[in-house]
């Protein structure tokens, strides 16, 4: 396993270096070999795959500035590295003896793969378009890089006195830095969060939603606008329309045609819900037509107390964060029969980092994984899972990935998280069972390397164990009695489950909105225009100085034209879910098989067929319209 702990500037450079020597020595065997098979592009692969694994991705996490600085440059290094691999005509030559028919299905598959890599690196392309697509490619890169760089480096900050953040608990006070008599609130998730939930002061709220909205506006507005002129134009050289036909011709989707129709078949029932939601929730003698957005988490916050008789501030003293990761794991190891083990975290990049291992009941070990949950200056800043070493069949290295959050520290705080944020932990150790579990013999279809718009499918059923009453006791232990919820608790939070989720899902569906928008047809608009036209959907009136896509990480961080996945998988979880529901929340038949049929083929066969081997029929929305209380 590679220590982190360890590394410096120059260990880096030199690895990236000798790594880089490496695969041109790879590359040219390739050349020479009379008869190559799969297996030599899938070694030259895993090992580009696991050097991202150890330097680009220190980028996002590692306290030295200049070893993150470094890291970024790396990445767009190995990038186009890549780039340049998959442009070589004598190795695409190469890769265009090998004989297809007695492939079996998954090497027929990572050959088709392989073939639409070099193909769109400009095979078959006029020199004249194959020049400016190599251009283009390098800079959408380098502005990918910058991009995300931006807003990890953003230090915005803004200061209150104690009364402009009335509502915030003692402790969520205690856990804010000060400057003589006023707190500092950065725009870390928990400070953000313990805001727009809990202050009933409006005004104060209000400039918080802004200064976050507003993060690396200035720096990535014309990056993000050139970023989408370049896709649009890449997409056209291959003969699209634009870059989301591009992007959704190998997803589940296929075309952004049919992710319009699932939009359309949700707005309007969820803007006729978010009418009567907003007559339920607004309080403080807000009209109802000048609700903003920045009120909403406070009310629904406020609503949800009222209905489940807890106070924020209590509720959260019911779930510390060490406490609600070990029942976590004992429930996913009861339903999905696994055992997962600490390790010595000697070879973490932090602390705070922690190592756990992953295996099979019967002391097969699968993987490794980090666990990097709290913020710190210059890290990634939302919660995400990283691959950062691969693992298929026909080498002996296991997978590890991370997963990078920012929850409550209890070495700089309490430790005590939301409800929100409980949901959060579990939603991304779904990736971490994903990227796990997944078996494939090529690095490309290991774990969570499947169709981009089914990949938060086994993230989003995570969600679902959070809200019944049988794992909701488990997880939660009060920080002083040690008592778990009462199951009247429990019942009276899952009727505040749907609180305000119309109006949430319509904030949801605004950013997959803006992202088509922005790479569709009207690519051309401005960011404003694109936004506001977006916005318009939520039924909730924003402000026209806020540009939140120069902060939506999201649009050049792979989700591009791909936003529309998260509430397409949304809706394949809620359905894959409906076997537990019907058959045991905490069933371990229904666990394995799901295991099975869902985590461990990777990417080796369609989403599609996955999930009908799993249900044993094709998915549909009938679940997640029952979950959120919507009629057909």
């Amino acid at each position: 396993m590679f220590n982190y702990s360890d590394i410096t500037l120059e260990i880096l450079q030199k690895d990236l270096e000798s790594t880089v020597k490496e695969c041109k020595a790879l590359v040219k065997n390739i050349k020479s070999f009379e008869n190559i098979v799969l297996s030599d592009f899938d070694e030259l692969e895993s090992t580009i795959y696991d050097l991202s694994g150890r330097i680009a991705f220190m980028g996002d996490v590692h306290p030295d500035e200049k070893i993150r600085d470094f890291g970024n440059e790396a990445d767009s290094k190995i990038q186009n590295f890549v780039l340049e691999l998959f442009k070589d005509k004598e190795l695409y030559k190469k890769f265009s003896e090998i004989q297809t028919l007695s492939l079996d299905d998954e090497s027929k598959s990572f050959h088709k793969d392989l073939e639409i890599d070099f193909k769109d690196t400009g095979h078959g392309l006029s020199d004249e378009k194959k020049a400016r697509l190599t251009e283009i490619e390098k800079k959408l890169i380098d502005l990918s890089i910058s991009f995300s760089e931006n807003i990890a480096k953003d230090k915005t900050e803004v200061l209150f006195s104690e009364n402009e953040l009335k509502g915030l608990s003692a402790s969520e006070l205690k856990n804010l830095k000060k400057i003589e008599d006023r707190f500092v609130i950065t725009m870390a998730y928990p400070e953000v969060n313990a805001v727009m939930e809990n202050c009933s002061i409006r005004a104060t709220r209000e400039i918080v939603w802004k200064a976050f909205n507003n993060r690396a506006v200035e720096e990535n507005s014309p990056i993000l606008k050139e970023a989408v002129q370049l896709r649009n134009e890449k997409a056209n050289l291959f003969g699209y329309e634009t870059w989301a036909h591009y992007r959704l011709q190998n997803r589940m989707a296929k075309s952004p045609e049919n992710v319009t129709l699932m939009y359309e078949s949700l707005i309007s029932k969820l803007q006729k819900a978010a009418e009567i939601e907003k007559k339920e929730l607004v309080i403080d003698d807000i009209d109802i037509d000048d609700i903003s957005p920045w009120d909403i988490r406070y009310f629904i916050s406020a609503q949800r107390s009222k209905v489940s008789n807890i106070e924020n501030s209590e509720l959260k003293k019911f779930f510390f964060i060490h406490d609600v990761k070990t029942e976590m794991f004992k429930v996913c190891e009861e339903v999905f029969d696994l055992e997962i083990k600490p390790e010595s975290n000697k070879t973490a990049w932090h602390k705070d980092v922690e190592l756990w291992s992953l295996w099979e009941k019967d002391g097969q070990q699968l993987a490794y994984f980090y666990l990097d949950l709290y913020p710190r200056e210059g890290k990634f800043t939302h919660a995400a899972v990283f691959d950062i070493s691969s693992g298929g069949s026909s080498r002996q290295d296991l997978p590890i990935c991370s997963m990078v959050a920012n929850f409550p520290s209890p070495n700089a705080g309490d430790g005590l998280m939301t409800f929100d944020e409980v949901e959060t932990l579990f939603h991304e150790f779904g990736h971490v069972l994903h990227n796990g579990i997944g078996k494939s013999k090529y690095t490309r279809f290991v774990g969570a390397n499947c169709e981009w718009d089914f990949v938060e499918a086994p993230s989003q059923i995570m969600e679902h164990w959070v809200w019944k009453v049988e794992c909701m006791k488990r997880i939660s232990k009060h920080i002083e009695s040690g008592d778990t919820l009462s199951e009247e608790i429990c019942e009276k939070l899952n009727k505040s489950k749907n609180i305000g989720v119309s109006l949430l899902t319509l904030r949801q569906v605004s950013f997959g909105l803006a992202d088509q928008h922005l790479h569709g047809k009207n690519f051309k608009d401005s960011l404003l225009e694109i936004e506001h036209a977006a916005q318009e959907v939520t039924t909730i009136s924003y402000p026209k100085d806020i540009n939140h896509l120069a902060a939506f990480g999201h649009l050049l961080g792979g989700y591009d034209a791909a936003y529309y996945g998260y509430i397409w998988a949304e809706i394949i979880g809620d359905d894959l879910f409906s076997r537990f529901e019907n058959e045991g929340v905490l069933s371990k038949l229904v666990g394995v098989d799901y295991k099975n049929k869902i985590l461990m083929p990777g990417g080796t066969i369609p989403a599609e067929t996955m999930v009908q081997n799993f249900l044993g029929r094709k998915w549909n929305d009938s679940a997640f319209l029952t979950q959120k209380n919507l009629s057909k």
